[in-house]
């Protein structure tokens, strides 16, 4: 199972974040104050933001406690937060990896309601195959999503939201349909 094109997937999340951007961006934000968490916190935070990404590229508006979804199955979002990061052990580059096995699977935990050992099991089973197009598709906007940062900080409030789309539209268009 490949990913939907990169071009497709930042003009979509552009499109969508458009159409509601303030609702998105308090969503995301209240997401965001997860991260804050000690080792925790990135998993939670993470679930909560593809959370958000998805209702709005579904035509929903997302709300507040939609960023904070991952208190549901807190213990399946976190370990799936973890296996996305276990990359970095392996060495810095590794984590572009293990996140593009794993990054389905929190959405799948949110979205389909199962626990992080299916999530985990069906990731593998159908991305692991295609591991380096998901690979650079996760790179490629991983680096959309932070460029905001490194241009001016607060540019991140606008292109943020357009690589959590980009995520969340990679998911509908694969493990999504299942």
């Amino acid at each position: 199972m490949n990913p939907p094109p990169i071009g497709e997937a930042i003009g979509v999340g552009w499109s969508t974040f458009r159409q509601n951007p303030v609702p998105i961006l308090i969503g995301l934000l209240c997401a965001a104050l997860l991260g804050l968490i000690p080792f925790v916190g990135g998993g939670l935070a993470f679930a909560g933001m593809m959370n958000v990404s998805l209702k709005a590229l579904r035509g929903q508006t997302p709300e507040p406690g939609d960023g904070f979804v991952a208190f549901q199955a807190a213990v399946d979002n976190i370990i799936m937060g973890l296996l996305q990061i276990v990359g970095i052990l392996l060495c810095c580059v590794g984590v572009y990896v293990t996140q593009a096995l794993f990054f389905q699977g929190s959405l799948l935990i949110v979205d389909k309601g199962i626990g992080w050992s299916e999530a985990k099991d069906r990731c593998l089973d159908q991305l692991k195959p295609n591991w380096l197009a998901w690979t650079i598709f996760c790179f490629v906007l991983g680096l959309v999503g932070s460029l905001g940062a490194v241009l001016c900080g607060v540019g991140i409030l606008l292109t943020l939201p357009i690589a959590t789309i980009g995520f969340a539209y990679a998911y509908e268009q694969t493990l999504g349909k299942a």
